[in-house]
């Protein structure tokens, strides 16, 4: 008999994008999402009358304003993102960035707010783990 000996060899990577870019796209359209249904009910909130004596109406249009601005600007970045944009990851950085710290602040000095950080904290690092770097410098 002849035994026939075979190299074993790993398997290829699928071509394409990694898992934790993947789950970083998702991540993120959760988040804008979930940023432009915040500022519907900010608007919601205005329409009904149901406002806070202590807080000014021009603070919950501007919140409301800003709101939908940066769900819109994150719904869009997340959209390129999946094409590897590198501007669309600094911009979600930089957003995940400043409302990580947001988030940390609320949490800090009112008790809520645990969500926002470690999911916007999540959704910059994925972005910089080193298969992502990898997918994002080609």
């Amino acid at each position: 008999m002849n035994d026939v000996v075979r190299e074993v060899t790993p398997p290829r990577e699928e071509p394409g994008r990694p898992r934790v870019v993947t789950a970083a796209i998702w991540l993120w359209g959760v988040l804008g999402v979930l940023l432009v249904l915040t500022a519907l009910l900010f608007a919601v909130a205005l329409v009904i009358g149901t406002v806070d004596p202590n807080t000014g109406m021009g603070s919950l249009v501007l919140t409301a304003i800003v709101l939908a601005i940066v769900g819109a600007g994150t719904l869009v970045a997340t959209r390129a993102l999946s094409a590897g944009s590198r501007p669309a990851r600094a911009a979600l950085t930089g957003i995940g960035v400043v409302l990580a710290v947001a988030g940390l602040v609320q949490l800090t000095f009112l008790g809520v707010g645990g969500v926002y950080f470690v999911a916007f904290a999540a959704g910059a690092l994925l972005l910089h783990v080193p298969a992502a770097r990898s997918y994002f410098s080609a």
